[in-house]
């Protein structure tokens, strides 16, 4: 019997079923509600020693701690960031804040993510130009690792920072290392639909104690005297709040099992798809572990019968919830007269789907999405 959908199902809602009642109720209860208390400290200790690394500072968003990691490197006006055209705009917005100019790189097509030979050739260019770049940014595109260690080495023998944009791979590893652990400073995001969540709330993490000071002096306003109000450098007002921090903690305590689910749905959805002409499902490359955050597929336009643009709208109007890829942003109109060299980025846009994989999604719901997938391929 067909299964019949009583309510939608979502891409990716918060869990919320461990101490997050406990918690913030104590912030409550003891008037801890604001950007000081102790579960601010407790949420940046537990995510240093999660991701074992020396330093955590805790912000209100991941575009924020983008930002901040920005600027505690030195990044200014006229500066040159190399960052991946496939991602979420809030990967390249700040390099705007700081007067910056943002240079899109091509990605992969086995990882979605930034390509290091595409990375190296534009380097070189630059450097040739003279205008050797300050900053990269990589990012860990729906969980799925980049090949870090290449880019990292890359960055060593040009002298050029690192930031890892680690939003969508909290708890992925590459080569058994925590992505979020090679870069210069690396960034997070809590936002409702991702791994753990504080509502909305980021962190920006680092082995260089210099410039976690400097972030945290940064995101509290630059408060050199707290009581007198004296303030020598422009700071923002970027601290997380004690009742977000203390869900933090909480989301925190149950990520294994987070991470665990999510791999679960992703492999369900690889052993029920895979083998569907036309649809190829996500899959974790050699020598990466996946925490899966989204699963994705690609679909082939003319195996499948149609695009993944209306694949998508065919999904939606049955329930599913499903979301195309990031638009690349040098298609967005305050970025279109930047230069961009590559098709892969198009290529995924063109066929990329994300599919419902939130930590609570039932099997009778996977089986209704799969199903629904085949049943408008065969319709076709």
């Amino acid at each position: 019997m067909e299964m019949i959908l009583l309510k939608e199902i979502p891409l990716s809602v918060p869990y919320l079923d461990g101490n997050e009642w406990e918690y913030i109720k104590e912030c409550l209860d003891t008037n801890w509600v604001s950007s000081a208390g102790k579960y601010v400290d407790k949420f940046e200790n537990n995510l240093a020693e999660y991701m074992d690394v020396d330093n955590a500072v805790a912000t209100v968003n991941g575009t924020a701690a983008i930002h901040i990691a920005l600027e505690v490197l030195g990044v200014s006006k006229g500066d040159k960031v190399l960052v991946p055209s496939l991602t979420f705009i809030a990967s390249v917005n700040p390099i705007k804040y700081t007067g910056a100019e943002p240079i899109f790189v091509d990605s992969e097509k086995n990882t979605y993510n930034m390509d290091p030979e595409k990375l190296l050739k534009k380097i070189k260019q630059l450097v040739d130009n003279g205008e050797k770049p300050k900053a990269v940014i990589i990012v860990h595109l729906y969980g799925q690792p980049a090949k870090i260690d290449e880019i990292v080495k890359i960055c060593k023998e040009y002298d050029i920072y690192l930031i890892e944009d680690a939003t969508e791979s909290l708890g992925s590893k590459y080569k058994g290392e925590m992505t979020g652990s090679f870069g210069d400073i690396s960034c997070f995001s809590f936002n409702g639909n991702k791994l753990i969540t504080t509502g909305d709330g980021g962190m920006l993490v680092t082995d260089d104690d210099d410039l976690a000071k400097k972030a945290r002096y940064l995101t509290t306003q630059a408060k050199d005297d707290p009581v007198q109000f004296i303030h020598n450098e422009i700071g923002y007002n970027y601290r997380l709040t004690n009742i977000q921090a203390a869900m933090g903690v909480a989301q925190l305590e149950q990520i294994d099992d987070f991470i665990e689910k999510k791999r679960g749905i992703a492999s369900f959805y690889y052993n029920k798809l895979n083998d569907i002409k036309g649809v190829t499902v996500t899959n974790e490359i050699k020598n990466s572990y996946s925490n899966y955050w989204l699963p994705t597929i690609l679909v082939d336009k003319d195996e499948f019968g149609m695009d993944s643009k209306l694949l998508y709208k065919q999904l939606r109007k049955e329930g599913i919830m499903v979301r195309p890829f990031f638009k690349p942003i040098h298609h967005m109109p305050m970025y279109s007269h930047k230069e961009f060299e590559g098709e892969v980025v198009d290529e995924l846009w063109e066929k990329g789907i994300c599919l419902p994989g939130s930590v609570n999604l039932q099997k009778d719901e996977m089986n209704y999405i799969v199903n629904k997938i085949i049943e408008i391929k065969e319709s076709k």
